[in-house]
């Protein structure tokens, strides 16, 4: 299957649920609202792509290129992200908003530029993460370890950080609640 026959069938509203689309170039094309879930996407370049609201639950991602991708909205599986951060991807550009990740091991997890507002990161260790230029507002970070992460240019606006571990020094130019945090 092409690439102009998968835009094609997602256009007319058909699922590719099982679909074997395996290195096949998305790049900048519009998959909004695809169900994709449980498709091999292996090798797939979906850098600069619209996957807002699409199924990717259960999806074979080896390999899959997803930088500066439009995932708002976009169903993924919880497992499938934490293997992800576990196996060193950098997550760009990713929308977690919401998701419940308390107690998770994100040691040197690689986050950048995603949305984690109002995501639940209780007790989580973050120690070493990098999650600079992402919206952390309204996140629940109680009790959790940022020590050596790096949290450059993030909007902690209304987060919970009740007995978080988050050093002055990852918070260069950080966003809280209508002020710079930390101008150094």
């Amino acid at each position: 299957m092409t690439v102009s026959e998968v835009i094609a069938q997602i256009k007319e509203g058909k699922s590719l649920a099982g679909a074997d689309l395996t290195g096949l170039d998305f790049s900048s094309q519009d998959l909004s609202g695809a169900d994709l879930s449980g498709a091999n996407l292996s090798g797939c370049n979906f850098s600069g792509a619209n996957l807002s609201g699409a199924d990717i639950r259960g999806a074979n991602l080896n390999g899959a290129t997803l930088i500066n991708t439009n995932q708002n909205g976009t169903k993924i599986d919880l497992q499938r992200v934490l293997s992800r951060i576990s196996s060193g991807w950098t997550m760009d550009g990713v929308d977690l908003s919401g998701m419940d990740l308390s107690g998770q091991d994100l040691r040197n997890a690689k986050i950048i530029y995603a949305n984690l507002s109002g995501c639940n990161l209780e007790g989580a260790d973050l120690r070493g993460a990098t999650l600079n230029e992402s919206d952390l507002s309204l996140a629940n970070l109680t009790g959790a370890d940022f020590s050596g992460a790096s949290l450059k240019r993030v909007n902690l606006t209304r987060a919970n950080r009740t007995g978080a571990k988050i050093p002055k020094s990852a918070l260069k130019k950080a966003y809280i609640a209508g002020a710079t945090a930390y101008r150094s």
